[in-house]
């Protein structure tokens, strides 16, 4: 096998970066389906033929059909997009095969609705199952578990990490500041319970020099800022480029208290500003970046996240240790080398 594409889903700052860092490097052609995204990039990268939004109706149809055509691989962000579902129906209807990957961060989860929970069952059993479609799971952990459970054979997964350009967050040597600062980056929505963090950290460091940076935007940043804004707490809405990465680097540790995430790629900058970090168990990062890696935390209910914080802030050298053990991981292990190896060993070994 030698032919491989990639249909990424948006041109993010963090599927840009590894286009450029990984799939041009090896020689692996791609597009965007969307041509933008939230996740803004400051990278000043030229989409391939723009993007498949940019084209038309039948346009798209036959751009599909002949990157079908053509390569061997064809890989996809995500199994619930149109782009997937047109490469499976060529599978399925034309006599000639081409795998397909199935690049995804979803966890191992199941719908609370029960008509939901059986559509999903039925539709993932039946591609799952096909001996054509390879899972790509971006932790090795519940990520890997959900191609398990809806019959996808363990010889047709691979652990493809959900990654950053951690080089870009690199701090050549950590200084904590002389203030301890607690830091949240990411959308201020429900889930991502920040109300509950700075409830959290108001009762735990109201008498103690420690301030708290709310790095984000969304539905609630007016409601937040009205109701927790003082002098321990600062709201910064979006921040992008050098001067997030500076808000990383003037951090001593990272909280983060989602309980909805599939994976969590602020984790992994986080982790590459060598900052420890303090998770919600229901972050997808944790089982292969926190847990048994002493780089941090992880908590399943509210009631700990004060007393975790607490440790941090009142043991140096556990914050010193935990600073570089998160920095070693990402320098060392978790990173494009990891991600590059990875797909190369898949291009290897359907290459027989």
């Amino acid at each position: 096998m030698k032919r491989i594409f990639t249909y990424f889903v948006e041109p993010a700052s963090y599927t840009v970066d590894l286009a450029l860092n990984v799939h041009d490097k090896i020689g692996v052609d791609y597009i965007y389906i969307k041509n933008s995204s939230l996740a803004k990039s400051d990278n000043n990268h030229p989409l391939r033929i723009s993007s498949l939004k940019d084209m038309m109706f039948f346009q798209r149809i036959r751009f599909i059909y002949k990157v079908w055509k053509k390569n061997d691989l064809i890989i996809v962000n995500g199994y619930n997009n149109y782009v997937f579902i047109f490469n499976l129906l060529l599978n399925i209807f034309f006599f000639k095969k081409k795998y397909i990957a199935i690049e995804s961060d979803s966890q191992l989860n199941f719908p609370k609705n029960g008509l939901k929970k059986i559509v999903k069952y039925i539709y993932l059993n039946f591609v799952f199952r096909n001996s054509h479609i390879l899972g790509f799971a971006g932790g090795s952990v519940t990520h890997i578990s959900l191609f398990k459970h809806y019959g996808m054979d363990k010889s047709r997964i691979f652990l493809i990490p959900m990654m950053i350009n951690n080089s870009k967050f690199y701090v050549r040597e950590k200084k904590h500041p002389d203030i301890f600062t607690f830091l949240y980056v990411g959308r201020l929505i429900d889930s991502k319970n920040v109300d509950k963090l700075c409830e959290c950290f108001l009762k735990y460091f109201v008498d103690k020099e420690a301030r708290l940076f709310i790095v984000g935007d969304g539905d609630n940043l007016i409601m937040y800022r009205k109701k927790y804004m003082s002098n321990k707490i600062k709201f910064f809405a979006n921040k992008y480029g050098s001067e997030l990465i500076e808000i990383y680097h003037s951090s001593s540790a990272f909280v983060f208290p989602s309980t909805v995430e599939a994976w969590g790629l602020v984790v992994n900058e986080a982790m590459s500003s060598s900052l420890p970090v303090i998770s919600h168990v229901n972050v997808g990062a944790i089982h292969d970046l926190i847990i048994n890696r002493k780089t941090g935390f992880v908590f399943d209910n509210f009631d700990q996240l004060g007393n975790l914080m607490i440790s941090l802030y009142e043991n140096p050298d556990l914050l010193n240790e935990y600073s570089l053990n998160s920095e070693s991981i990402m320098k060392n292990y978790w990173n494009y080398s990891l991600y590059k190896q990875n797909i190369l060993n898949v291009i290897k070994n359907y290459s027989k």
